[in-house]
């Protein structure tokens, strides 16, 4: 009885590991998981760290600086009594209050309406002045110039009544419903991106990078549209702005999500950390929601308008309270992080495609 083996295949003595199917890898690949875990660990600990430091900076000690206001002197006051005042005002320490004199409360409320000052005090002759203030532009302003004025007028016991010219809606307590709203819109942005990043990737294509952009672009019209449908006809905060505040939401959300899934595209699976950084640790305490920029530190003041969480709370207030002035600095601040994103989501997706297609025909040869 005769046995008979058969050759080996060709095809399998001449295999080798270029012949082998492509493995995706991860930049986390060439670290062992007791190396992975206390990068993690740090990290959050770093985030949450900046997160409590960033808060509490920012809050614990709201003082007033620089809060634009008009002086007016009525009739039966000696001439110059309004400028003594502005200039007394002007050289207090702290500088808490960026003085005018006014020529009357017309202009004052022209000027409150056109948002370059946030309020006036109007001196009468009869010893009891009235502080003109505009809680719509934000609440923790018009209560510092109470306290300021209180003070004030304490040392020359004089006593005023307060007049709000813009005031909060009934249903808007404290002015934080903007901020609110905000907020929301901004979390399903960065949540939305960071999300698909995690569970898909970032895009392999230029025609997957479009896909992505096209799905931020619509859940961004939805949220925007239900977030304002929510506060304006469901809840009646902000009644009879529905269109404005949608748009508003549109681009709340398409910046912040896009942003993030550009920094995902560039930086991987630490976009999410730098999207809690940017927009969370940073853009919360400065967006202008509990304490305005009049009365934050220099720091937070300065970069509050410049991050999504601030464009959107002022983009809010400027809409419901002023009839849309003031809206421009939020629609300058959203555009430029949707076209940051929109550049590194095309870019850094063009790169990796370029990659791939240097790797190919090294591989096949």
């Amino acid at each position: 009885m005769t046995t008979t083996t058969s050759a080996p295949a060709p095809e399998l003595l001449d295999a080798s590991p270029v012949d082998e199917p492509h493995r995706s890898t991860s930049p986390t690949d060439r670290y062992s998981p007791r190396q992975i875990m206390v990068a993690v660990v740090l990290g959050v600990l770093l985030l949450q760290l900046g997160f409590i430091t960033s808060y509490v900076a920012a809050f614990h000690q709201p003082t007033p600086h620089d809060i634009p206001i008009g002086i007016i002197a009525e009739a039966g006051l000696p001439a110059g009594v309004d400028q003594q005042v502005t200039d007394k005002l002007n050289a207090a320490d702290g500088h808490p209050v960026q003085a005018r004199v006014l020529a009357n409360t017309y202009e004052a409320r022209n000027l409150i309406n056109d948002r370059e000052i946030m309020g006036a005090y109007l001196i009468s002759p009869t010893g009891t002045d009235t502080l003109i203030t505009a809680s719509g532009a934000g609440t923790s302003a018009a209560s510092a110039l109470e306290g300021i004025f209180t003070k004030a007028d304490a040392a020359q016991h004089r006593t005023f009544v307060v007049r709000d010219e813009v005031p909060v809606s009934v249903h808007d307590n404290r002015g934080l419903s903007g901020f609110y709203l905000s907020i929301g819109w901004v979390v399903g942005g960065y949540l939305l991106a960071a999300s698909i990043g995690l569970m898909i990737g970032a895009p392999r294509t230029l025609r997957e990078a479009g896909a992505h952009i096209a799905i931020m672009a619509g859940y961004a019209a939805a949220s925007g549209f239900l977030g304002a449908l929510i506060t304006t006809n469901l809840l009646g905060t902000f009644t009879g702005h529905l269109l404005p505040l949608s748009l508003l939401g549109f681009g709340v959300v398409f910046a912040t999500g896009l942003f993030t899934m550009g920094l995902r595209a560039a930086v991987g699976i630490l976009a999410v950390p730098l999207a809690i950084l940017i927009f969370v640790v940073l853009g919360n305490p400065s967006a202008g929601g509990a304490f305005g920029s009049n009365v934050l530190p220099a720091f937070w003041a300065t970069i509050g308008r410049w991050i999504t969480p601030g464009a959107g709370t002022e983009g809010v207030r400027s809409i419901v309270y002023f009839h849309g002035t003031g809206v421009a600095q939020p629609v300058v601040t959203l555009t430029l992080y949707a076209l940051v994103g929109l550049a590194l989501v095309l870019g850094f997706t063009a790169r990796a495609v370029r990659s791939r297609s240097r790797v190919a025909p090294a591989a096949s040869a």
